[in-house]
């Protein structure tokens, strides 16, 4: 049998991710697809696997996955380097991974704190996770040691595995996970482990891609502006004296306030269902897990679900503004409109009357 922590394989739906034993660690980091070339992952990956001190890595330019062995301080690893893959994972993101034997977790735990790649030079991660993968049942109190805080979990693969963990959402999406059966056997399941393993980075990918989702809205200061413009015309409007040119400048500010709010509100709009279908893909990977409830432990998966509520209620929020702007500026507008009127019909007035 081969040495490798994994076996290599040509994809990742066929056995990339399947374990040549247990226990093992791996360390998975995304990148952003939309922010980086090809390139410059690879040549963060080559700087990264470097700066662990990696000499031997077989890193083909060529590939659109990589799955080799190396030497990382004095421990045998596996590292995965993935392109472009089956996964759905893939669509939004490009992955590097390294796996050790799990006996050998104390030291991979210090290699690289995502807030290590920008000290040292790197393109950061949008997304790093953890999951050690068990070949025995494990304790709640060895569970929490690993995981670092009180752990979340559920019931997978038709309750034959336990999936622990936890997730955080900033400063980036990070998790720690452990996967450990059910109960004592023999053998175990590779065919599970792989397809635990191949589920996990969809449903971590699913998230980040919600967090940046709720990141771009909480970042739009958009409707921050636009209501300060409102108020700024109001101020306008409210003054004694206004001339032509200014009531044709406010008209033309008003429509311009008008038009940017509505356009806005059409794009978070059309966020609300681009939300709600990457959340009917993480239910649908839930599904095929087979994901219950663990008895007496707070659920893994509402966790995990934490980046969907915050997207959609924010994108709620942003949309309700949205709609309070669109409605205060025609409202304003229909009053600049009413006042041109009213002043010219005071112009007629006095026309009249000095005739």
């Amino acid at each position: 049998m081969s040495r490798s922590v994994l076996l290599h394989a040509l994809s990742l739906n066929d056995r990339i991710l399947e374990p040549n034993h247990l226990p093992l660690c791996g360390h998975v980091w995304a990148f952003d697809k939309l922010t980086m070339s090809h390139e410059m992952f690879v040549g963060n990956c080559i700087s990264m696997l470097s700066l662990l001190g990696s000499q031997n890595a077989s890193i083909v330019w060529e590939n659109d996955i990589m799955a080799f062995d190396v030497q990382l301080g004095g421990q045998a690893a596996t590292v995965i380097i993935s392109l472009q893959d089956d996964s759905l994972a893939s669509d939004y993101y490009y992955f590097l991974g390294i796996w050790v034997a799990a006996d050998e977790v104390a030291g991979a735990g210090e290699w690289l704190d995502p807030d290590d790649w920008e000290r040292e030079g790197l393109l950061a991660p949008a997304i790093s996770y953890e999951v050690i993968v068990a070949d025995k049942p494990l304790q709640l109190p060895q569970v929490k040691k690993i995981v670092g805080a009180d752990p979340f979990a559920e019931n997978i693969c038709h309750s034959a595995f336990r999936l622990y963990g936890c997730t955080e959402v900033t400063p980036r999406l990070s998790g720690r996970f452990v996967m450990c059966p059910a109960m004592h056997a023999s053998n175990h399941g590779r065919f599970e482990v792989r397809h635990a393993l191949y589920s996990l980075r969809n449903l971590m990918a699913l998230a980040g891609c919600a967090m940046k989702m709720h990141d771009q809205v909480l970042e739009n200061s958009l409707s921050h502006r636009l209501a300060q413009d409102i108020e700024k015309l109001q101020g306008l409007l409210a003054r004694e004296q206004i001339d032509a040119a200014e009531w044709a400048a406010m008209v033309r500010e008003g429509g311009r306030i008008a038009l940017l709010a509505a356009s806005e509100e059409m794009v978070h709009q059309k966020m609300r269902p681009d939300a709600r279908n990457l959340f009917r893909l993480f239910e649908s990977i839930e599904a095929e897990l087979d994901i219950s409830d663990m008895s007496g432990m707070p659920s893994l998966s509402a966790r995990m679900r934490m980046p969907f509520e915050y997207a959609s209620e924010l994108i709620e929020e942003k949309l309700a503004v949205l709609s309070g702007l669109d409605k205060q500026s025609g409202i304003l507008q229909l009053q600049i409109n009413n006042c041109i009127l009213v002043t010219q019909q005071l112009a007629l007035e006095r026309l009249l009357a000095s005739a």
